[in-house]
């Protein structure tokens, strides 16, 4: 007589104390560095997250946050569920859209509008992995410094470094980007931060154009860089980084390009009232289009995963 073979059941110390959902609870806590930011982007109430966190908490029999106010920050433990959760998100992501995209068989055109810090230092590794899911979907990148008008379809899709957009636009915010003072790195090792106010006035700058207020970045060295301090004058982020590599000057960037270009360090920490949002965004009479859904909901985990980083 013929037996059936039966997996052994693992024992308890074996099985997962927590779901993704849990994983994803951390990941957006973390990311948005508090409960009061994280409760509604996860769809729930503030006492239910403070439950969740909680019982994850008990689950795991460790402390995964530090609950300061005003932000929460990661323990040791914290950083371990908070790094599995942001390398598996993708692919949990990419394995949901191939198993729908195999009805909505995307394709064709998509224009994005994004800024060319963002191409450089973030978007590589996006494009790779959506590019491999979606072969048929031709991306067209459109880098200025200005904003371009999704009203006049200008482009179909926006990546926006800014602090608003329109509330016409359907879309989301991805993170919330720091901005720091980079120099080049030091032969003699890391340099140790600095006074910002001493930089101001000790230290060769690198300036956006002279004439320039449109963006607060420009505002602020405006305000606080001394003219005669300012020995080089560019037009946006990424020509500010590589002059910076080079050692002309010092100069402003978003505290994300210190994992991208080792040959730049900070010299300051975060600097307050630069701290802007990350958004992708799109036209409503486009959202509902099949290239467009997949694209937003690809770059959008993805970029913050690598802002993140």
């Amino acid at each position: 007589m013929a037996t059936t073979m039966r997996a052994p059941t693992p024992p308890d110390e074996l099985r997962l104390r927590l779901s993704w959902s849990d994983f994803q609870t951390v990941l957006a806590v973390a990311r948005h560095g508090s409960v009061a930011r994280a409760f509604e982007p996860l769809g729930m109430t503030h006492s239910t997250l403070l439950r969740k966190l909680d019982l994850i908490e008990s689950r795991l029999d460790t402390k995964v946050f530090n609950r300061g106010r005003p932000r929460y920050t990661l323990t040791a433990a914290g950083h371990e569920i908070e790094r599995a959760a942001r390398e598996f998100e993708p692919l949990a992501i990419g394995a949901e859209m191939r198993a729908s995209g195999a009805d909505l068989r995307p394709s064709g055109d998509v224009r994005v509008s994004v800024s060319s810090i963002v191409i450089d230092h973030l978007l590589p590794s996006v494009l790779a992995q959506f590019r491999s899911s979606f072969p048929d979907v031709q991306i067209e990148l459109i880098s200025t410094r200005e904003h371009v008008n999704l009203r006049r379809r200008e482009a179909d899709i926006a990546i926006r470094i800014a602090d608003t957009v329109p509330d016409w636009l359907v879309g989301r915010k991805l993170a919330d980007l720091q901005f720091k003072v980079f120099t080049r790195r030091s032969r003699r090792g890391k340099l140790p931060l600095q006074n910002i106010d001493d930089l101001f006035l000790q230290r060769r700058w690198i300036g956006f154009e002279r004439d320039s207020h449109d963006l607060k970045f420009d505002r602020w060295l405006a305000r606080h860089v001394p003219s005669e301090q300012v020995v080089l004058r560019v037009d946006n982020f990424s020509h500010a980084a590589n002059m910076a590599r080079s050692g002309i000057g010092i100069a402003l960037l978003p505290a994300f390009v210190a994992s991208s270009i080792p040959d730049l360090q900070p010299l300051t920490a975060s600097i307050e009232g630069l701290e802007t949002p990350l958004w992708l965004v799109t036209h409503p009479e486009l959202k509902d289009a099949a290239r467009i859904q997949v694209l937003m909901r690809a770059f959008g985990p993805a970029l913050a995963n690598a802002a993140a980083r």
